[in-house]
């Protein structure tokens, strides 16, 4: 049997950082203009209380006091470093061109 331990407030917050960054870096690549504005409110196309769920799921009971409204703003600063992180592994690729004779 697997026991899966209830992870820490923390932590919650933490792995909505992470997702954030992922966005972010996903977004780097493909939207030239995108920025961190905005996310906040709907992380992962989510409201607040469903991404709180979706950070809380499998585990029992409801969320944690404050992940609804602390979670969006660990999400939306982990998009806009990921967002950043993204640019500039995007830009170093760029300059880097191999010639081929």
């Amino acid at each position: 049997m697997t026991d899966i331990s209830t992870p820490t407030y923390r932590e919650l917050l933490e792995m909505a950082l992470e997702l954030g960054r992922a966005d972010g870096q996903f977004a780097a690549s493909f939207e030239s203009g995108a920025t961190a504005e905005g996310y906040a409110p709907r992380c992962l196309g989510r409201t607040p209380a469903q991404f709180a769920r979706l950070l809380w799921e499998g585990h029992p009971g409801m969320p944690p006091a404050g992940l609804e409204r602390n979670a969006p703003l660990w999400y939306a600063t982990g998009y806009a470093e990921g967002l950043g992180a993204g640019r500039v592994r995007t830009a170093a690729a760029l300059t880097l061109r191999r010639v081929f004779t």
